[in-house]
């Protein structure tokens, strides 16, 4: 009986920590948002990518985004 618990309470560890590994993390999401803006992206049009990031945040990637692409980063 206790290996039988043992086995279930293992297992149920085991799938958590498979489920929490999966997750991105705030700076991977960030990273992804500001791999994934272009020339359409808007404060209104968000890249699937940026829905989890902040407004803050995401205006200051479009800010950032509009630098570059005139030559002032």
């Amino acid at each position: 009986m206790r290996i039988r618990i043992g086995v279930v309470v293992l297992s149920v560890v085991l799938l958590f920590a498979a489920f929490v590994s999966g997750i991105p993390s705030q700076a991977e999401t960030e990273a992804a948002c500001r791999r994934s803006l272009d020339n359409t992206s808007t404060a209104t049009h968000r890249p699937e990518s940026c829905e989890d990031v902040s407004a803050e945040t995401y205006r200051a990637f479009l800010l950032m985004y509009d630098l570059r692409a005139e030559g002032l980063d």
